[in-house]
C-alpha cells in the first residue's frame, strides 16, 4: 500500500482515478462525507428549485399551472427519494450518475416550461440555466467525469431547444449559447482542480498514516530485538533486568525463584565441532528450558555465552529446585552429543538456585543464584545447588 501511495504521489492520479486498491479505499474512507455533502446540496438545490415558482408566476405565467406540477410534483419528489437512498447507501458510481441525472433533470424541466411558454419574457429566463451547471460542476462536485457528461448534455439539450425558437433573435441565441458553454468550461476547469486537489489532499494524508504505522511497527519489532536473543530468540540480559524490575514494582508476586544455568564444558564442545554447531546447541538448550516452563510468568533468558537465567515469579526455593532438576534432566535426555565432555557423552548443565523477595532483585537474588551455580559446578557439574 505505502509503495502505491508513494507512486500516485509521484506521477499523480490519472484521468481522476486511482489504481482499483486505492479507489476502493478512497471511496470507503469518504463515502460517508460525500453523502452528507449531497444530501446538504439536494434540500439546499430544492428549496432555491422552488423558490423559483415566483418568477415563474412574474415572467411565465401562462404555464405557471404547469410550473407548478413539474416543480413540486416530479422534481422535488424524485430529490427526495434521492435524498433518502443516501442515507440508506449506495455504490459510488450509483450515488454520481442519480446525482448527475438529478440534475440534468432539473435542467432539462426548465427548458421544458420555457419551450411550452409563450410569454415574451421567456427569453430572459434562459441564462438561468447556467445555475444548473454551476450547481453540478461547483456546488455539489459531482465527480468530474459525471460533470463532464452533465454539462455536455444541458448544452446540447438547450441548442436542441434553441431550435425550435425562431422567434428569438440570433444575436441572443448566440450570446445564451455562448454564455452556458463559457459557464460550463469555466465550471469544470474548476471542478477538476477542486477533485484533483481532493484526491491529491487524500493521498497525503493516506501516506502519512500509512509511514506512521510502518513507523510503529518498525518500532515495536526494535523494540522486541532488543530484548530478544538474536541466535536463541529468548529473551536477553536486558529484558530479564527488564522483567525483574517489574516484578520488583508490583505487589503480584512478594518472591522471586531464580535459576542460573551453565553449559557444562561448552568451549571444548565449540572447539570439537565448530561454532555453528555451538550456535545450534545454544538454541536447543534454549527451546528446552523454554518449553519446560509451566507459567506464563515464568521466564528464560540467555545473559552469556552458553548461560540462562530461569524466573519464576512467587515459586518457593523447595519449587525451584525441583523445576530446576527438571530442567537440567530435560537437556541431558535430549541427547545432544559431547564428546569433548569429561561429565558426560551429552550436553549437560549445571544449576545454581536462589530465592528471595522481588525487591531484592536483580542485585541479591541473582548474586546468591551465581553462587549456587560455583558451588554446582566445584561439585562435579550436571547437578543442582541451592
Amino acid at each position: 500500500m505505502g509503495g502505491d501511495v508513494d507512486a500516485t504521489l509521484r506521477d499523480g492520479p490519472r484521468w481522476l482515478r486511482f489504481s482499483p486498491g486505492l479507489e476502493a479505499l478512497f471511496e470507503h474512507e469518504t463515502s460517508a462525507a460525500r453523502a452528507r455533502q449531497l444530501i446538504i446540496g439536494g434540500w439546499l438545490a430544492m428549496i432555491l428549485y422552488n423558490a423559483f415558482l415566483l418568477t415563474d408566476y412574474l415572467v411565465l405565467p401562462d404555464i405557471f399551472n404547469s410550473a407548478v406540477v413539474v416543480r413540486i410534483g416530479i422534481v422535488t419528489p424524485s430529490t427526495l427519494l434521492f435524498i433518502a437512498l443516501l442515507k440508506r447507501g449506495m455504490s459510488p458510481w450509483v450515488r454520481e450518475a442519480l446525482e448527475a441525472a438529478f440534475t440534468l433533470l432539473a435542467a432539462i424541466s426548465v427548458m421544458m416550461l420555457i419551450s411550452f411558454s409563450q410569454s415574451p419574457l421567456a427569453a430572459y429566463y434562459h441564462t438561468s440555466l447556467a445555475l444548473f451547471i454551476l450547481f453540478g460542476n461547483v456546488v455539489i462536485r459531482l465527480r468530474f467525469w459525471y460533470a463532464l457528461t452533465t454539462s455536455l448534455a444541458i448544452v446540447v439539450a438547450y441548442i436542441a431547444v434553441l431550435g425550435s425558437h425562431a422567434d428569438i433573435a440570433y444575436p441572443v441565441r448566440l450570446i445564451n449559447t455562448v454564455t452556458l458553454g463559457s459557464c460550463a468550461l469555466f465550471t469544470l476547469f474548476a471542478n477538476y482542480i477542486l477533485e484533483h486537489d481532493l484526491r491529491h489532499s487524500y493521498l497525503r494524508g493516506l501516506q502519512e498514516r500509512v509511514r506512521r504505522a510502518e513507523l510503529a511497527a518498525s518500532n515495536i519489532e526494535l523494540t522486541r530485538l532488543s530484548h530478544s536473543d538474536p541466535l536463541t530468540g529468548i529473551a536477553n540480559r536486558r529484558e530479564l533486568d527488564r522483567y525483574l524490575k517489574a516484578l520488583s514494582e508490583t505487589p503480584l508476586y512478594g518472591n522471586v525463584a531464580v535459576i542460573a544455568f551453565d553449559i557444562d564444558h561448552f568451549k571444548p564442545y565449540n572447539d570439537r565441532y565448530g561454532h555453528p554447531a555451538g550456535d545450534h546447541c545454544l538454541t536447543q538448550v534454549a527451546l528446552i528450558l523454554h518449553g519446560r516452563l509451566a507459567r506464563s510468568v515464568d521466564r528464560v533468558a540467555r545473559t552469556g555465552g552458553e548461560e540462562f537465567v530461569v524466573l519464576l515469579p512467587g515459586a518457593s526455593q523447595a519449587a525451584a529446585l525441583v523445576i530446576a532438576d527438571g530442567l537440567r534432566q530435560a537437556v541431558e535426555d535430549a541427547a545432544i552429543p559431547h564428546a569433548a565432555s569429561p561429565v558426560a557423552s551429552v550436553v549437560t548443565l549445571s544449576a545454581g538456585v536462589a530465592q528471595g523477595p522481588s525487591k531484592d532483585a536483580p542485585s541479591a537474588v541473582l548474586a546468591r543464584a551465581d553462587a549456587a551455580l560455583y558451588r554446582a559446578k566445584q561439585a562435579g557439574r550436571n547437578r543442582v545447588s541451592d
